[in-house]
């Protein structure tokens, strides 16, 4: 009896001297040394251990009780979705080897080059293909397994501009992923707020629209200014025999799109992919696995593929670890309170909401659980001011699936040169960095800029009818007295009522 009583005892905070607003400099620490990272030109994966390990140890400093914030960092690290995310990047690098040792990549570009398509123009192409394929699976981690060693490789082989390749591939990412209404961060947006899917997504599609159009603009400019690009011309002969594994992305993507998880669909597409690979002769067993015993090492599909995303990996089990830290310290519950303050008028209220979606989320780099910690929040204050459900939804959203698409330390950045940033001549381009790479994920600049100026503008901003906001705050408070904005703490692990809907996908 005594145990179960202890068990749900609250945890002993987590309390930085210097108070709550200090549980940040350990994130500002690691900011600063990636930002130096890039300006050098050594932005990579593994170069960024280094840096979150001296924000780790700057924590560790700050923290009063240093027991309390260990077990913060392994709380941090203990969690499901880091679990899922880790399983399902290891099984993306084999696919991803797979592919490129099996020939699809030469088998693209030789259909491709029978096109005659102007390399000029393949960053635009690419940017429709993967806004594309976000929109079937409502994934934007699905989408960069599935588009980033397939369609990065093409365009630079052919001369395309690794940075506009990579950020095109990015920004389509993100398209399906606030827009799909299959994507988690549709639902969560919805069942958050009180309202329905089809609401949210008929009225977020002038956003995404404003901000595609922007997008598209900006890939045409560059187009034009490149003119007809350079002649391509490869001195191997290409084998158009290697197109025929597009048939694993493709099975990927329907197993997606049918609900299935990304781990699981990873796992048929793999062994689907290994099974065709050796039908067509494209890959023999010491393809799969090398071992040399004079050298006592190991290689192949399988090793080189996993090994591939351990850069990421490794950076991001650190990171989770970080963000137990805020937890344990409940800054999210002082920043909510702090804004809450500010919000006197539907103005400042929406502008609350996209400042703080936008801040939290650089802090976590993750958009569905973001959504769900700040889901009760922003339901709370947008009904205080009467902005209907939908609209809520939408800011909520578009900037949970907007900001992390061009931070450098952000995953999804990170996966895609995890696939491929090893390929691309650092003389030739030393800005292809995942800080380099940030100024050129257009759409999901743009959809910032266009969510910063509905908010101030009120641009797209509705209001509920008196009935509307009565029956909402019975919801909400159970009588229509003792409003307040504070919700009860929320953890991704306590938000049950998402669960059925959003564990279909992994997103970032």
């Amino acid at each position: 009896m005594n145990g179960n009583n202890a068990l749900k005892e609250p945890k002993e905070s987590l309390q930085f001297y210097g108070g709550v607003p200090m549980l940040l400099v350990p994130f500002a620490v690691m900011f600063l040394g990636i930002l130096w990272l890039g300006i050098s030109g050594a932005a990579l994966p593994e170069a960024f251990w280094p840096m979150i390990l001296l924000g780790i140890f700057v924590g560790l400093l700050l923290a009063k009780n240093k027991k309390i914030y260990v077990e913060a960092l392994i709380e941090g690290v203990t969690s499901k979705m880091l679990a899922i995310m880790l399983f399902a990047w290891f099984l993306a690098g084999i696919m991803a080897k797979l592919l490129a040792v099996a020939g699809l990549v030469q088998g693209l570009i030789w259909g491709f080059l029978e096109m005659g398509i102007s390399i000029a123009w393949f960053p635009l192409i690419v940017f429709l293909i993967s806004s594309l394929i976000s929109m079937s699976t409502g994934t934007a981690v699905g989408t960069l397994i599935a588009a980033s060693p397939i369609l990065f490789p093409v365009g630079y082989l052919l001369g395309g501009d690794p940075v506009l390749i990579i950020g095109a591939i990015i920004g389509g990412a993100f398209v399906g992923d606030n827009l799909a209404p299959i994507s988690d961060t549709t639902i969560v947006s919805a069942y958050s707020q009180g309202t329905t899917i089809e609401k949210v997504v008929k009225s977020r599609i002038r956003y995404a629209v404003i901000a595609g159009v922007l997008t598209l603009i900006a890939y045409a400019v560059f187009a034009f200014t490149a003119g007809s690009g350079e002649t391509v011309t490869l001195t191997e002969k290409l084998n158009p025999l290697g197109l025929v594994m597009i048939v694993v992305p493709i099975l990927l993507l329907i197993l997606m799109s049918r609900g299935k998880d990304l781990v699981e669909g990873l796992l048929y597409a793999n062994v689907v992919g290994l099974i065709i690979a050796f039908a067509f002769g494209l890959i023999t067993i010491s393809d799969i696995l090398l071992i040399d015993r004079a050298q006592f090492m190991a290689g192949g599909i399988i090793i080189d593929g996993v090994m591939s995303m351990v850069g990421v990996a490794v950076f991001t089990i650190f990171l989770m670890g970080m963000i137990g830290t805020l937890n344990r310290g409940h800054f999210l519950d002082w920043l909510m309170e702090k804004s809450s303050q500010i919000a006197t008028t539907p103005k400042r209220a929406e502008i609350t909401i996209v400042l703080v979606t936008l801040f939290v989320n650089a802090l976590t780099t993750a958009g569905t659980p973001t959504m769900v910690m700040l889901g009760d929040f922003v339901r709370r204050l947008g009904h205080k001011f009467k902005i209907t459900p939908w609209r809520r939804g939408n800011l909520l959203d578009a900037c949970s699936t907007s900001i992390i698409g061009f931070l450098p330390y952000s995953v999804a950045v990170l996966i895609p040169f995890a696939f491929v940033g090893g390929m691309v001549d650092m003389t030739v381009h030393p800005n292809f960095t995942p800080v380099g790479v940030a100024p050129f994920v257009f759409y999901c600049i743009a959809m910032v800029l266009v969510m910063l100026f509905s908010a101030f503008t009120g641009y797209g901003r509705d209001y509920m009818t008196d009935q509307e906001h009565a029956v909402e705050t019975i919801e909400i408070y159970g009588d229509q007295e003792n409003y307040s904005v504070e919700p009860k703490r929320k953890t991704v692990e306590e938000s049950s009522s998402f669960n059925n809907d959003v564990k279909k996908h992994v997103t970032v």
